[in-house]
């Protein structure tokens, strides 16, 4: 039961990683200068953190 509460906890954290991600990448296609160049690319960043969540509640579920 713990280590599904791990993974929950885990899940939840790449969500919030994932809604702070689509907030960056909303900020950064609003900006007044489209050609400067940003540090991290939100949208591969994103990406990766909807698909850890997801392999985190796959485990969870499983397990």
């Amino acid at each position: 039961m713990a280590t599904q509460a791990v993974l929950l906890g885990a899940a939840a954290s790449c969500a919030a990683a994932a809604v702070g991600a689509g907030w960056g990448d909303h900020r950064r296609a609003r900006r007044r200068d489209p050609d400067a160049v940003g540090f991290f690319d939100w949208r591969t960043v994103q990406l990766v953190a909807i698909a850890a969540g997801l392999v985190f509640i796959a485990l969870a579920i499983r397990g």
